[in-house]
């Protein structure tokens, strides 16, 4: 993770910059404070999953800017569903019956696109990204926002409301329907980003 801390120039301040009508490939880092986090509720209590393990993206990113957009192929990151973990082994093992861990081990979230709020000198500070999430092979788009933050990263944060029926999934019913899980789920992440160039 040297390579994070040793980046000097944000990879979108460079791809505005750089990037034109061909695409262009970046070698993206995600910084090991990236977090994310999934929030839920059932009928008597509310509950957290925090991701433990490391975020990675292991594979270059292509980018090609499009109008005033900046598209992404490439941009996946695998979350293991079994890195999830309230503290609790009965909500962890329901958590991971619910979201068909042994055929969907992963859910996976691509960084399809940046919107940025262009700056004079095709610089930017703020903007919006779409981000795909596929959980149980279905897939699911949703908008969130970004920002440049200081020394050269770029952070995509938000809190999305994701409801657990859109993608085929049966929110858990225990002690013979006493306690229900909700089917909305808040999607909680910061994801700090940083490339090699």
């Amino acid at each position: 993770m040297n390579k994070v801390h040793a980046c000097v120039i944000l990879f979108l301040v460079l791809i505005g910059v750089s990037v034109r009508t061909q695409g262009q490939e970046y070698r993206i880092f995600i910084h090991p404070t990236s977090k994310v986090t999934v929030y839920g509720s059932t009928n008597v209590n509310n509950f957290k999953f925090d991701y433990t393990e490391e975020i990675t993206l292991d594979k270059p990113v292509q980018v090609k800017q499009q109008g005033g957009a900046l598209r992404l192929s490439g941009g996946y990151i695998d979350l293991k569903v079994r890195a999830f973990d309230s503290g609790n082994g009965i909500m962890n093992k329901d958590f991971r019956k619910m979201l068909l861990e042994e055929e969907n081990p992963f859910i996976q979230v691509e960084l399809t696109s940046l919107m940025p709020s262009w700056l004079p000198e095709n610089v930017w500070l703020e903007g919006k990204a779409e981000i795909a999430v596929n959980i149980n092979q279905i897939i699911r788009k949703y908008t969130v926002k970004c920002k440049v933050e200081n020394p050269g990263s770029l952070l995509i944060y938000g809190r999305q409301k994701v409801l657990l029926t859109d993608f085929g999934l049966t929110p858990p019913v225990r002690m013979m329907g006493m306690v229900k899980v909700n089917e909305w789920v808040d999607l909680d992440f910061a994801l700090r980003f940083a490339t090699d160039r």
